[in-house]
Protein backbone atom coordinates (compact mmCIF):
# COMPACT_ATOMS: atom_id res chain seq x y z
CA UNK A 1 0.00 0.00 0.00
CA UNK A 2 1.41 3.36 -1.06
CA UNK A 3 0.57 6.79 0.24
CA UNK A 4 -0.62 9.61 -1.96
CA UNK A 5 -1.05 13.29 -1.14
CA UNK A 6 -4.54 14.77 -1.29
CA UNK A 7 -4.49 17.67 -3.78
CA UNK A 8 -6.97 19.68 -1.70
CA UNK A 9 -5.77 19.43 1.90
CA UNK A 10 -2.28 17.94 1.50
CA UNK A 11 -2.78 15.05 3.93
CA UNK A 12 -1.29 11.62 3.33
CA UNK A 13 -3.91 9.15 2.06
CA UNK A 14 -3.74 5.47 1.23
CA UNK A 15 -3.61 4.74 -2.51
CA UNK A 16 -6.55 2.38 -2.03
CA UNK A 17 -8.83 5.02 -0.47
CA UNK A 18 -11.78 6.32 -2.46
CA UNK A 19 -12.10 9.57 -0.47
CA UNK A 20 -9.71 11.66 1.55
CA UNK A 21 -10.43 10.99 5.25
CA UNK A 22 -9.47 14.58 6.12
CA UNK A 23 -11.42 16.68 3.62
CA UNK A 24 -13.63 14.09 1.87
CA UNK A 25 -12.38 14.75 -1.68
CA UNK A 26 -13.21 11.78 -3.92
CA UNK A 27 -10.26 10.18 -5.74
CA UNK A 28 -10.18 8.74 -9.21
CA UNK A 29 -7.71 5.90 -9.28
CA UNK A 30 -5.27 6.20 -12.12
CA UNK A 31 -3.65 2.96 -13.21
CA UNK A 32 -0.82 4.80 -14.93
CA UNK A 33 2.39 5.58 -13.12
CA UNK A 34 2.35 9.08 -11.63
CA UNK A 35 4.26 11.75 -13.49
CA UNK A 36 6.52 13.54 -11.01
CA UNK A 37 8.55 15.33 -13.66
CA UNK A 38 6.37 18.43 -13.76
CA UNK A 39 8.24 21.64 -14.29
CA UNK A 40 8.01 24.04 -11.36
CA UNK A 41 5.70 26.96 -11.95
CA UNK A 42 7.27 30.37 -12.46
CA UNK A 43 4.25 32.08 -10.93
CA UNK A 44 4.92 34.24 -7.93
CA UNK A 45 2.86 33.71 -4.79
CA UNK A 46 0.31 36.38 -3.86
CA UNK A 47 1.25 39.16 -1.46
CA UNK A 48 1.56 37.81 2.07
CA UNK A 49 0.82 41.04 4.00
CA UNK A 50 3.12 39.78 6.77
CA UNK A 51 5.08 42.99 7.35
CA UNK A 52 1.93 45.09 7.26
CA UNK A 53 0.19 42.71 9.67
CA UNK A 54 3.07 42.87 12.12
CA UNK A 55 3.12 46.67 12.00
CA UNK A 56 -0.66 46.85 12.43
CA UNK A 57 -0.36 44.51 15.41
CA UNK A 58 2.33 46.59 17.06
CA UNK A 59 0.94 50.06 16.40
CA UNK A 60 -2.80 49.76 15.79
CA UNK A 61 -4.89 46.89 17.09
CA UNK A 62 -3.41 43.76 18.63
CA UNK A 63 -6.27 41.24 18.23
CA UNK A 64 -7.05 41.98 14.58
CA UNK A 65 -3.38 42.25 13.69
CA UNK A 66 -2.71 38.78 15.09
CA UNK A 67 -5.45 37.34 12.88
CA UNK A 68 -3.76 39.08 9.94
CA UNK A 69 -0.38 37.55 10.89
CA UNK A 70 -1.89 34.06 11.11
CA UNK A 71 -3.44 34.38 7.64
CA UNK A 72 -0.27 35.93 6.22
CA UNK A 73 1.77 32.98 7.44
CA UNK A 74 -0.46 30.58 5.49
CA UNK A 75 0.04 32.21 2.08
CA UNK A 76 3.43 30.97 0.90
CA UNK A 77 3.23 27.52 2.47
CA UNK A 78 -0.07 26.80 0.74
CA UNK A 79 1.14 28.32 -2.53
CA UNK A 80 4.25 26.18 -2.74
CA UNK A 81 2.29 23.09 -1.65
CA UNK A 82 0.12 23.54 -4.73
CA UNK A 83 -2.97 24.77 -2.89
CA UNK A 84 -3.21 28.04 -4.80
CA UNK A 85 -6.88 28.78 -4.08
CA UNK A 86 -6.27 28.42 -0.34
CA UNK A 87 -3.21 30.69 -0.65
CA UNK A 88 -5.20 33.33 -2.51
CA UNK A 89 -7.95 33.21 0.14
CA UNK A 90 -5.36 33.49 2.93
CA UNK A 91 -3.84 36.53 1.20
CA UNK A 92 -7.25 38.20 0.90
CA UNK A 93 -8.02 37.42 4.55
CA UNK A 94 -4.63 38.74 5.68
CA UNK A 95 -5.27 42.00 3.82
CA UNK A 96 -8.79 42.27 5.26
CA UNK A 97 -7.70 41.78 8.88
CA UNK A 98 -4.68 44.05 8.47
CA UNK A 99 -6.89 46.83 7.13
CA UNK A 100 -9.42 46.30 9.93
CA UNK A 101 -6.59 46.58 12.48
CA UNK A 102 -5.31 49.75 10.80
CA UNK A 103 -8.73 51.42 10.72
CA UNK A 104 -9.46 50.45 14.33
CA UNK A 105 -6.13 51.92 15.41
CA UNK A 106 -6.84 55.14 13.55
CA UNK A 107 -10.35 55.37 15.05
CA UNK A 108 -9.04 54.85 18.59
CA UNK A 109 -6.35 57.49 18.02
CA UNK A 110 -8.88 60.01 16.76
CA UNK A 111 -11.21 59.32 19.70
CA UNK A 112 -8.27 59.68 22.09
CA UNK A 113 -7.36 63.07 20.66
CA UNK A 114 -10.99 64.23 20.67
CA UNK A 115 -11.34 63.18 24.30
CA UNK A 116 -8.43 65.36 25.36
CA UNK A 117 -9.56 68.28 23.19
CA UNK A 118 -13.01 68.19 24.80
CA UNK A 119 -11.49 67.69 28.25
CA UNK A 120 -9.13 70.62 27.67
CA UNK A 121 -11.94 72.84 26.41
CA UNK A 122 -14.06 71.97 29.44
CA UNK A 123 -11.17 72.69 31.79
CA UNK A 124 -10.38 75.97 30.04
CA UNK A 125 -13.99 77.14 30.09
CA UNK A 126 -14.41 76.27 33.78
CA UNK A 127 -11.30 78.24 34.73
CA UNK A 128 -12.56 81.45 33.14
Amino acid sequence: MALNTCPDCGSQVSSEATNCPNCGKPFTHNTEAPNFSQEPSNELPPKTWLVESILATLFCCLPFGIVGIINAAKVESNWYAGRKEIALKASRDAKKWTMIALYCGIAVGVLYILYFVVLGAAFYSSSL
